[in-house]
């Protein structure tokens, strides 16, 4: 059913909320991507025994058509991958006889495969290597223990900013530099927030299920290989279909007597467990729904009124921890001009997420307070962090104007001018004639 949705969103017959045109019930194709290859393990093993091979083998045709438009170049290889070893082991007997030539062969298609999808998209790579080699950056702080679990928001664009204003950056990593909130590497985000402990821990599961003698053409097995490969290229780790996959699949296996042994408790405990549990995700439903069903009032109504600014100041107190949250009520207070209560959750929002767009939120209300030297650190941090973006460049040239600082203003307004435009826009147009103007008043 999500394979047909896909398909029906790519012939247009339903449309996709993004520039994507396949995203399934997703946001985005990865999670899309992620639920198919998921299940295609399971098809597959059906699919060569029992009654209705046809079927079957024209189900799992579907998975891998609507895969490859929906463009994941990561799910594609990890169909791929899943698809060789399955057969390789279910004819291993006939594979034995001349391994040498099957292994070099299978490994050349997967090693031509992979280049090819990199030449599919070079920008896209290009842009994955720059994160990872910042990542790496965020590994040296705390090795063993990790930064903690969701430091990485935190800390990855401030790290990314001072890499790229550094002479060890080049200028196509500059240009491919954007917001990031994921390292693309679920291994690697393992390390940066939970350090060489996680990891350790990590490789016991990791021993538990593949010290087995459990054939590895079992559906389970081979879904857990999907995840793996899909984890080094992704985030497939952020939809909750992968957890719970991941979940029943550790859980097949035990019931198959693999090295994995289940936990016994008493009733109660686990009752006691379950209820704690309910009643949090409840209150955490709630929190969301009312936050959800304010925003869109504010937004119908371009701005807060008394009575939503009422409700966001609650749900403020009540806080569930979604920074996300802290991010839309203070763009909300910055809308009706409370600035320096926007400025203060914003800087509360900082310490879980710090992108360029919060840098941008909290320059603009430094800028409309007066704060001239406070509104250009974050300017220029802004800048650092996506050196491609025009906005930050407007913001400064307006400091520079307004606080009469006509040497660094006329140097900025030049810099816009000549600076390389990576998508051009509307937007792009209007600060490079803002530019234009101010040094044709200077008669520059």
């Amino acid at each position: 059913m999500s394979a047909l949705y896909g398909l029906l969103q790519y012939v247009g017959c339903i449309e996709t909320q993004s520039y994507f045109p396949v995203t399934g019930s997703f946001d985005n194709p990865a999670g899309f991507a992620a639920s198919i290859v998921l299940c295609y393990p399971f098809l597959l093993c059906h699919s060569s025994n029992g009654k209705r091979r046809t079927f079957k083998v024209m189900a799992c045709l579907l998975l891998i058509i609507v895969v490859i438009l929906s463009g994941s170049r990561t799910g594609i290889l990890t169909l791929c991958v899943v698809t060789l070893l399955f057969y390789a082991l279910r004819y291993r007997k006939l594979i034995h006889r001349r391994r040498i030539f099957f292994i070099s062969g299978g490994t050349l298609l997967l090693i031509g495969l992979f280049i090819g999808l990199i030449y599919l998209k070079p920008a896209s790579a290009s842009g994955r290597v720059l994160i990872w080699k910042v990542s790496a950056g965020l590994c040296k702080e705390n090795m063993i223990r990790g930064n903690g679990l969701g430091s990485f928001k935190a800390d990855y664009m401030p790290e990314q900013a001072k890499y790229l204003s550094s002479f060890h950056a080049a200028e196509s990593e500059r240009m491919l530099a954007g917001n990031t909130n994921h390292p693309f590497n679920e291994y690697l985000l393992l390390l940066i927030e939970q350090g060489l402990i996680g990891i350790a821990l990590f490789l016991l599961l990791l021993v538990a299920v593949f010290r087995s003698n459990v054939s590895f053409d079992t559906p389970a097995l081979l879904a857990i290989v999907s995840i793996a490969i899909f984890s080094c290229f992704s985030y497939p780790f952020k939809y909750a279909f992968v957890w719970f996959m991941t979940i029943y699949c550790l859980a097949s296996l035990n019931q198959r007597e693999v090295a994995l042994r289940t936990i016994c408790f008493n009733k109660p405990f686990l009752l006691i467990i379950l209820f704690i549990l309910c009643f949090f995700s409840i209150k955490n439903i709630i929190f969301e729904r009312t936050w959800k069903r304010f925003s869109l009032v504010a937004e119908k109504n371009n701005g807060l009124l008394d009575n939503e600014l009422s409700v966001f100041t609650k749900l403020y107190d009540e806080w569930n921890g979604n920074p996300y949250f802290l991010y839309n009520y203070a763009s909300e207070l910055k809308n009706v001009e409370l600035y320096k209560q926007s400025v203060n959750i914003f800087l509360h929002c900082e310490s879980y997420i710090s992108t360029y767009d919060l840098q941008m939120q909290l320059a603009d209300n430094y800028y409309q307070m007066g704060c001239w030297e406070e509104a250009e650190r974050r300017y220029k941090l802004a800048q650092c962090m996506c050196p491609s973006r025009f906005l930050p460049l407007q913001g400064l040239l307006r400091i520079y104007v307004k606080s009469d600082n006509c040497k660094l203003a006329e140097r900025v307004a030049l810099e816009i001018i000549n600076k390389r435009i990576k998508i051009p826009s509307y937007t792009v147009a209007i600060i490079q004639e803002e530019a234009r103007n101010y040094l044709h008043k200077k008669n520059i």
